[in-house]
């Protein structure tokens, strides 16, 4: 409460310039508020922006908090090939490999095959690649005996899975796809003779879209799925509840305040 002074405040009272001044109905007096009021009034205003930091702190923290949640919740991913897609783009790789070592002024090749019942799909691209290589493919010996002969032997192909994994607390499932063909080919006009060859690629697919990337009329390209860690099992579920707890804790202190 502040105190009374008639005429000017005593000697040694300083004003501060923000204190109030009224005058009494007589006009004899006036009032000033005192400093004891004034300390009171900092210490009020110290408590009330330490309580609006408290809030914006924790509406900050709240933030991030379901920021974080939701991007755990959603993944954007690309095109993902099927296990057949791969398997082309192997075999690809494979007429690189052995374009390498077809003497670049020779454009025409004797090609054999060798690729089974199961592979034997794969015949058609083989030969395509060469041509885009600019080589002329024959399958029957041509005029001109004098040509490369390339014979391929595909003994092999198949998929498998890694271990599962999840992307984030609550993203999706996830493997590690490993897709390899093997078998050798043989070149004439090659010092190297027969030469074994495997190739394989490694890249990461969703769980759920495995059954979209294999095919059935194509058993190696189907493979078992791993199971899921029984740790990563136990833990995400907990996770998920204690963070709802947390958020929904803070939402209510928030709005208490």
């Amino acid at each position: 409460m502040g105190k009374q002074y008639c005429g000017n405040p005593p000697a040694g009272i300083l004003l501060p310039p923000y204190a109030e001044a009224a005058y009494n109905k007589n006009k004899h007096c006036q009032i000033f508020v005192s400093l004891d009021t004034l300390n009171q009034s900092s210490d009020i205003s110290s408590v009330m922006i330490n309580k609006i930091a408290s809030k914006y702190f924790r509406a900050v923290f709240l933030f991030f908090l379901l920021l974080i949640f939701s991007a755990n919740l959603t993944k954007i991913s690309g095109q993902t090939k099927t296990n057949l897609e791969v398997f082309y783009s192997l075999t690809d790789s494979l007429i690189s490999e052995v374009i390498k070592e077809i003497p670049e002024d020779k454009n025409k090749i004797l090609l054999t095959l060798n690729l089974g019942e199961s592979y034997s799909l794969f015949s058609n691209n083989i030969k395509e690649e060469f041509r885009k290589c600019g080589k002329e493919v024959f399958n029957l010996p041509a005029e001109e005996v004098n040509i490369p002969q390339v014979n391929i032997v595909m003994e092999g192909a198949g998929v498998e899975y890694g271990e599962l994994f999840r992307d984030g607390w609550f993203g999706s499932h996830y493997v590690q796809r490993y897709s390899t063909i093997f078998g050798n080919y043989f070149l004439t006009f090659s010092n190297e003779g027969k030469t074994e060859f495997e190739i394989t690629k490694i890249d990461t697919v969703k769980v759920e879209d495995i059954k979209y990337l294999e095919n059935d009329s194509f058993p190696f390209t189907k493979s078992a799925i791993p199971p899921e860690p029984f740790i990563s099992g136990l833990a995400e579920p907990l996770i998920a509840i204690g963070t709802a707890a947390i958020v929904v804790v803070l939402f209510f202190t928030i709005r208490s305040e």
